[in-house]
C-alpha cells in the first residue's frame, strides 16, 4: 500500500473478548486496515468513537449495558458519517430489519468469514464516502460537534419514472432495472429504484442484494418522514445505484399501505436526481395516483398479441386522462428481427402504429446479451 493512502480506521465494539480478539486478528492481515480501539459495551464504544472518530464500528447486536441497537441508534443521530456494520450469531431476518432500522450500513453472521468481512468493511467505507466529505474540517477528521445532517437538497429537481405493464413476464423489471443504472453512468447524478411489487417483487434477486431492509421499514414512519433513517434503510448497489426493496414475504405487504406510497414517493423527492418505480401489474388506486405524479410512464409491451391488446386498453385509458403526448413512452421488449421464424411476433412499425406511439426502444430477444 502507497504511504499516501488513508487507512480504514476501525473500532470493534463486542462484549465477548475472544470475539474482539479474532475480528483484531483478521483485520490486521489487510494493509489498508487499522484498528483503533475495541469496546466490550455499547456505552464505551459510543465513548471510544468520540475519542477515536473511526470510519467503520463493528458492533455486537446483543451486549450488557446498552446493546448494538441503542448504540447504534445514537450513533446515526449524533455522528452519521461513521458507518455501523451489525454483528450478531443470529442471522433472521427480524435482526436484520431491525439493525438496518436503527442505522446499520451491513450485517454479519458471527464468525463472519475473512474474506465477507473484507468486502463489507471496503463496501461500507466506500458507502460512508459522501458522509465523510460533508462533514469533513481542515485536518480532514470530520467533526463529533455538528448539527444533524439533512440528506434533503433543497432546489434538486427529481424526475420520476414509471415503468409499467398491464401483462405480467413481459421484462418489466429488467428495463426498469436498466434504465435507472443507465442513469446512474453520468457523473454526480443521485438515481433510486423503488420495487412497488409488493408481494413478488424481484428487484433484489435481479440487482443480487441481501433484502436487509424493506419498503416496510420506511412506510410506517412516512407521515413523521426523517431522510436520515431513509438514507439507512435504502441499499446500495455496487453500481452506486440506491434501491428500495420490496417485502420479503407476500404477506408482509399488508403492512404497506398503498394510499402512503406515494406520499413516500414525494418525501423522497429532492434527495435524488431521477426515481424509477417498478411496478405491478396491478391497475389500481395507487398505480393511478403514481401515474398522476410520475414525469415519465413508461409502458413495456411484448410482439405478442395478448401484450398488445392489454397495452391498448390501457393505452385507452391514458388518453382519457387527457396527460400530455411525450408522458406516455413505449419500450418493445423481446423482439426478434426474424420475423419468418418467430412466427408470434408483431412487427414494431405495426405495434406502433396501434399504439399511436413510436417505440422509445427496442429490446432484442437476445437472452445472452441481456
Amino acid at each position: 500500500m502507497s504511504a499516501d493512502k488513508k487507512k480504514i480506521k476501525i473500532l470493534i465494539v463486542d462484549d465477548i473478548p475472544e470475539a474482539r480478539e479474532n475480528l483484531k486478528k483478521l483485520l490486521a492481515f489487510e494493509p489498508d486496515f487499522e484498528v483503533v480501539g475495541t469496546a466490550s459495551t455499547g456505552r464505551e464504544g459510543l465513548d471510544l468513537t468520540r475519542e477515536f472518530l473511526p470510519d467503520i464500528i463493528l458492533m455486537d447486536i446483543n451486549m450488557p449495558d446498552m446493546d448494538g441497537i441503542t448504540a447504534t441508534n445514537e450513533l446515526r443521530k449524533a455522528l452519521p458519517y461513521v458507518g455501523v456494520i451489525m454483528m450478531s450469531v443470529q442471522g433472521e431476518a427480524e435482526y436484520i430489519r431491525r439493525a438496518m432500522a436503527a442505522g446499520a450500513r451491513d450485517f454479519l453472521t458471527k464468525p463472519p468469514p475473512a474474506e465477507e468481512l473484507y468486502a463489507t468493511v471496503r463496501r461500507v467505507y466506500e458507502i460512508q464516502g459522501d458522509w465523510r466529505e460533508r462533514v469533513a474540517i481542515p485536518g480532514g477528521a470530520p467533526s463529533a460537534g455538528l448539527p444533524k445532517i439533512r440528506l434533503h437538497q433543497a432546489g434538486r429537481e427529481t424526475h420520476v419514472i414509471a415503468v409499467y405493464s398491464p401483462q405480467g413476464g413481459v421484462g418489466k423489471t429488467t428495463v426498469a432495472t436498466n434504465v435507472a443504472a443507465g442513469l446512474m453512468l453520468k457523473e454526480d447524478t443521485k438515481v433510486l429504484l423503488i420495487d412497488l411489487d409488493l408481494q413478488w417483487g424481484d428487484v433484489g434477486v435481479f440487482l443480487n442484494l441481501k433484502p436487509q431492509a424493506t419498503i416496510v421499514d420506511l412506510i410506517k414512519s412516512v407521515d413523521d418522514f426523517d431522510p436520515d433513517l431513509a438514507e439507512n434503510v435504502l441499499l446500495t448497489h455496487d453500481s452506486g445505484l440506491r434501491v428500495l426493496l420490496s417485502p420479503t414475504r407476500p404477506e408482509e405487504a399488508e403492512l404497506v399501505p398503498p394510499d402512503k406510497v406515494p406520499t413516500l414517493i414525494e418525501k423522497l423527492k429532492g434527495m435524488f436526481d431521477f426515481i424509477v418505480l417498478d411496478l405491478p401489474t396491478a391497475l389500481d388506486p395507487m398505480a393511478l395516483s403514481i401515474f398522476d405524479s410520475a414525469e415519465r410512464i413508461m409502458l413495456v409491451v411484448n410482439p405478442t398479441l395478448p401484450s398488445v391488446k392489454n397495452t391498448l386498453a390501457l393505452m385507452t385509458l391514458l388518453d382519457r386522462m387527457e396527460y400530455p403526448d411525450n408522458k406516455t413512452v413505449l419500450v418493445v421488449n423481446r423482439h426478434s428481427g426474424d420475423l419468418e421464424r418467430a412466427k408470434v411476433n408483431i412487427a414494431v412499425a405495426s405495434i406502433e402504429a396501434k399504439l399511436k406511439r413510436t417505440a422509445l426502444g427496442i429490446v432484442p430477444m437476445d437472452e445472452r446479451r441481456i
